[in-house]
């Protein structure tokens, strides 16, 4: 098995919280900001070891295909009530997020007492 030789990563030690008397260091407190610079230099970083091992993989797109075959259907969740709309989110198989839909009351003006 080849030894994966992942980049440094820094800790900054100055970083300190009290938590009920007890002082917390938090050293990676500037991972947490994904749109610093050196947070984004850091992932790339990472990406590129992950990337490094991920592609020395033979059988990887066709474990990718099949985990696309297999997901790919609509998706929908349970609807709720609001007010006199009901709503649901669908997915149609591949999006990142679903989509929230809006059906109006099918029998209008009848209320549930």
């Amino acid at each position: 098995a080849t030894q994966l030789a992942y980049p440094g990563t820094h800790r900054d030690e100055t970083v300190q919280e009290d938590h009920f008397g007890k002082t917390v260091s938090d050293p990676y407190r500037w991972l947490e900001n994904p749109d610093a610079p050196e947070t984004k230099a850091w992932v790339e970083e990472q990406n590129a070891v992950s990337e490094t091992f991920l592609s020395s993989i033979e059988y990887r797109e066709a474990i990718k295909k099949r985990i696309t075959e297999t997901y790919d259907y609509p998706k929908y969740s349970c609807p709720f009530k609001r007010g006199d709309n009901f709503f649901f989110h669908k997915n149609e198989g591949l999006q990142n997020q679903a989509v929230m839909c809006v059906v109006e009351c099918p029998i209008l003006g009848l209320k549930r007492g």
